[in-house]
């Protein structure tokens, strides 16, 4: 059995392999390449008897005095149970890597320790969950570390590792695989979140949408930066989601919410009229809404997130939001980030996504996202984390006595 080892493989013949192997992620496609555009990239492979079997996008990055850093985003696109395979790549690899000055390949699959339903987790009640994520881990953790990867550590903080080892992600099917219809998804969450979904937003002048418009990028910044002032953090450019709108055009999409500000003020005048007791309240919020009209329009936009759908053609298809913002300002008390996670997710079951990953979390569970997150019965994903393979055992502990490493890739994270 013969294999070549090529570092020459053209994009269109990397992200053919990639998008037709299962189960892949986004950001193991050369369009995620071009987003990370501080960073030089790679297309490595195996071939065996002319056919890719194996490859790798790898993601370069300068250290110092001619030193570099490998990052390959979610791992090989590999079968990592295939040992013979895996050891003749990552040779070759580390071959690769040491002629071009690299002190370290850095990878960190989508692969899980462990994986359970938020209410088990925390004793509120046994659900059983259709577990798709956490098969062979300990095989695979035992290839990985045979062929020299060392296992960077099990830390929970959301801000550890490149990418959070804790997630939660919404699974669209049920226990036995079957996918959920709509109604059967709402009824999943609990009571005072599915309560105020649906009915309850539309008759008040909730409206959703979503737009594959890069154009469209500049109404989510508009709100990320609402977010942005209220948590004193600082997220993403408009320049930065354009590149995913222009590099990703079948696959990233923009979701909104907006309020009808009119129709609501009819729906609190005729609930005053018949509910003598919610008098007070009403008037209240047509006090409100009237000022909401003034300042920002009879639709004003409420809500924005961005959502990658699947790019893999099979396996698990799993849908990742990666950012979101709200306008806290405009009527709260409508629970309008309820009714946008519900449309969101209603859009990825109408096109065939299995999951839906809400982004990384705490694993100590008490942070806000995690708060947040847990109102729509979310799986907790225990990811395996980063592993290291040290090409240069010397200049990888200089550079880590000195500047730290992984201290140093989050300021790079761009």
């Amino acid at each position: 059995m013969k294999y070549e080892f090529r570092s020459d493989i053209s994009e269109e013949e990397y992200d053919n392999f990639v998008l037709n192997f299962p189960s892949t992620s986004f950001m193991q496609t050369s369009s995620w390449a071009k987003v990370k555009r501080a960073w030089k990239s790679y297309y490595v492979g195996i071939y065996q008897n002319k056919k890719l079997v194996c490859a790798a996008m790898i993601l370069e990055r300068n250290l110092f005095l001619g030193k570099k850093l490998f990052y390959i985003p979610r791992g090989f696109v590999i079968d990592y149970l295939n040992n013979k395979l895996l050891k003749e790549f990552v040779n070759n690899l580390k071959k690769f890597a040491k002629n071009k000055g690299a002190i370290d390949i850095k990878i960190d699959p989508f692969i899980c320790f462990s994986e359970e339903n938020i209410q088990t987790i925390k004793k509120k009640k046994e659900v059983k969950i259709r577990k798709a994520f956490s098969l062979d881990t300990e095989k695979i953790d035992s290839s990985l570390r045979a062929v020299g990867f060392k296992h960077a550590g099990y830390k929970k903080e959301v801000n550890a590792y490149i990418q959070p080892r804790y997630t939660m992600a919404i699974s669209l099917r049920d226990a036995d695989d079957n996918f959920y219809d709509k109604e059967g998804l709402r009824r999943t969450f609990p009571k005072n979140t599915r309560n105020y979904i649906g009915a309850y937003q539309g008759a008040r002048g909730v409206e959703f949408s979503y737009s594959k418009d890069k154009n469209d990028v500049l109404k989510l910044v508009e709100v990320l930066n609402c977010t942005e002032e209220r948590q004193h953090i600082k997220l993403r450019n408009e320049d930065y989601f354009k590149s995913i709108m222009e590099r990703f055009p079948n696959n990233a999409v923009l979701f909104f919410a907006r309020i009808n500000i009119d129709k609501y003020l009819n729906f609190l005048k005729k609930d005053m009229e018949t509910n003598e007791s919610k008098k007070e309240f009403c008037e209240k919020q047509i006090k409100e809404a009237e000022e909401i009209k003034k300042e920002y329009g009879n639709k004003p936009l409420a809500g924005a997130t961005i959502v990658m759908m699947p790019t893999c053609n099979s396996g698990i298809k799993t849908a990742s939001f990666l950012y979101a913002g709200t306008n806290t300002k405009i009527l709260p008390s409508l629970k309008i980030t309820n009714g946008l996670m519900f449309y969101r997710l209603c859009y990825c079951l109408d096109n065939g996504c299995d999951y839906c990953d809400l982004g990384g979390i705490d694993g100590s569970l008490e942070d806000h996202l995690s708060t947040f997150k847990s109102k729509f019965n979310p799986n907790v994903l225990e990811l395996v984390g980063e592993y290291d393979l040290i090409i240069s055992d010397f200049w990888y502990f200089l550079f880590n006595s000195a500047m730290g490493l992984r201290k140093f890739i989050r300021k790079l994270k761009k």
